[in-house]
């Protein structure tokens, strides 16, 4: 069965569709944010996906949730959509990136498209702290060894 293509308006659906262990947790957030505003894709990667990523990759192993995750984000980096791709970008590439054990895990499992976008996301994220005078802890030096 072929798959949808990931955009800014099925986003969270696919993601929901891909992770079906995550739908009490969405769910709860969902009730969190009833009546206040409709939760977005930042939100909701924010505060159900990338929890979920963190509690399985600080576990030292390569999950099998943790691989479908690899899957799922090469699906919105190649995507095409501008929006999708930074939903992922600023909930999980500019957490990622300064956490460089659990970045080495699912390196692993990134494809092509997912390591172009996260290495450019590091590469943006260290000449930020260059241009504010930091050496060291730099996000590009996180990067896995190719």
């Amino acid at each position: 069965m072929k798959q949808a293509t990931i955009t800014r308006n099925n986003v969270i659906q696919e993601l929901r569709n891909a992770f079906p262990e995550l739908e009490g947790l969405y769910q709860e957030r969902a009730d969190f944010w009833k009546g206040e505003r409709v939760p977005s894709a930042y939100d909701v990667f924010g505060s159900v996906f990338r929890p979920r990523l963190n509690d399985d990759l600080e576990k030292g192993e390569l999950t099998e949730f943790a691989q479908r995750a690899g899957i799922f984000i090469e699906r919105v980096c190649n995507s095409s959509d501008l929006e999708a791709i930074n939903v992922v970008w600023i909930e999980v590439f500019e957490w990622l990136i300064f956490k460089p054990k659990e970045l080495g895990l699912l390196w692993q499992v990134m494809g092509p498209a997912t390591r172009k976008s996260i290495t450019d996301a590091a590469r943006r994220w260290s000449d930020a702290g260059r241009r504010q005078g930091k050496t060291t802890n730099l996000p590009i030096s996180n990067l896995p060894e190719e």
